[in-house]
């Protein structure tokens, strides 16, 4: 089984670094970024903020954990060499008031020869404008509702940029914001103004609920039962997950299916969660956006943790197309021994890659799915219009075009077995 992380990416996003950590956490790596760091480190406009008690000085985008920055466009994906060449530098005035970062746009991101794309200002813009109110909202977060933008002038590749945000309004869930794109000049100087936007953002009413656990975990007490160890010993078994994931048609579900019915004929239990008994209960309140899709395995993970803690071997069968979204669920395992108590056992994670070609699922295509995604009546349709992003190292890999259910079924149990996984304690019960 793979190693899991040393700080569960998980809890690295709900225990986030602090702002003056952030401070810390950037080492420049060649020349040019020690050159553009040192620059916006002792700037005058720098320097003046740091004085001002109603402002804290921060780098938001380093708390994003390293295992998902690339999932990230201003915090992974354009941040580097030639891009965003340091993390920005951005001063916030306490209750969400306004707001200053400071930036350096590489030659890279360029929409015409030496030109910053527009499409980026308008990035920028969006989340300067969003990090700024969103301190005055209720609860801290909030979506953007519409935004207007004026651009003034071409932006310069290679140039340091100044982001100044200001919230006009507060009304209940509702923040309006103003704020500008402008050049970073010296004292004395008028800097041009590159971009000019206004916008409003909405704190969606779910806000409440969805981070519930994150505003209160402070005040949650664990009321300790059986340790996981205990309850193993007690039912004479061990509880972990194996996660199915593959493109649809690839076979999942069949082999899951047999799979949970051999380990029942054996007497253990087993618990096998697909489309049939979450997507129509559960999680029936959800479609099939990237958003959605997300939501769906995060929930899916959290039953299958609570599965595999009752000593029951849970069995999930969804394509589940993003890396980022199965190291939550993984994460989420690795991390449930630190609940229950100091030195608890882990919760095993097993992900099963069900690596069929394309071709081969389209020309299965039992419900007919692949016809109509190819013919545009279904959007998103993972393998034809969202992406499938197959697993890099995954526990198991099986080929249902090559080898029966039944072979299948084997191999994983034999797998099992050579990992000496340790999912029965009992002699009296054997996978074979």
């Amino acid at each position: 089984m793979a190693a899991a992380p040393a700080i569960p990416a998980v809890s690295a996003l709900l225990n986030p670094p602090t702002d003056e950590e952030t401070l810390l956490m950037f080492e420049p790596e060649t020349d040019h970024q020690r050159e553009v760091e040192d620059f916006i480190q002792n700037h005058p406009l720098t320097k003046d903020l740091r004085a001002k008690e109603e402002f804290s000085e921060a780098r938001p985008h380093l708390k994003i954990p390293p295992a998902y920055r690339n999932y990230n466009l201003t915090g992974g994906t354009l941040m580097g060499p030639g891009r965003l060449v340091v993390p920005p530098v951005i001063f916030a005035e306490e209750g969400g008031k306004s707001l200053v970062s400071i930036s350096y746009l590489g030659d890279e991101l360029c929409g015409h020869p030496g030109i910053i794309h527009g499409g980026l200002l308008a990035t920028i813009l969006d989340e300067g404008l969003a990090r700024c109110c969103f301190a005055a909202l209720p609860h801290k977060i909030g979506m953007t509702a519409n935004l207007n933008i004026n651009y003034r002038a071409p932006a310069p590749a290679g140039s340091y940029v100044v982001l100044r945000a200001t919230t006009t309004k507060v009304e209940g869930r509702k923040a309006w914001v103003e704020g500008r794109i402008e050049t970073l000049v010296g004292e004395g100087e008028k800097p041009l103004v590159l971009a000019e936007a206004t916008a409003l953002f909405i704190m969606p009413k779910q806000a409440a609920v969805s981070i519930f656990l994150i505003i209160f975990k402070g005040n949650i007490t664990w009321h300790p039962s059986l340790t996981r160890r205990e309850r193993n010993a007690s039912r004479g078994q061990k509880g972990f997950t194996l996660w199915f994931t593959g493109l649809s048609a690839s076979g999942k579900s069949t082999v899951a299916t047999a799979l949970e019915q051999h380990l029942l004929h054996l007497g253990l239990a087993a618990y096998r969660l697909d489309g049939d008994n979450v997507r129509f209960g559960l999680n029936k309140d959800l479609g099939f956006s990237d958003a959605d899709r997300q939501e769906n395995i995060r929930r899916i993970g959290e039953v299958a943790k609570l599965f595999a803690d009752s000593s029951t071997v849970a069995i999930t069968s969804f394509i589940s197309p993003f890396r980022a979204d199965r190291q939550l669920a993984r994460d989420l395992h690795a991390a449930a021994s630190q609940g229950a108590g100091a030195n608890d056992d882990p919760i095993p994670f097993v992900e099963v890659y069900v690596d069929v070609p394309i071709s081969v699922a389209e020309q299965r295509d039992p419900k007919g799915l692949y016809k109509k995604a190819r013919a545009g009546e279904i959007k998103e349709f993972t393998g034809i219009s969202s992406p499938y992003e197959a697993p890099e190292s995954p526990e198991i890999v099986i080929k249902t075009h090559e080898s029966s259910v039944e072979e299948c079924v084997a191999q994983i149990v034999r797998w099992l077995e050579e990992k000496e996984h340790g999912i029965v304690d009992s002699p009296t019960k054997k996978l074979g």
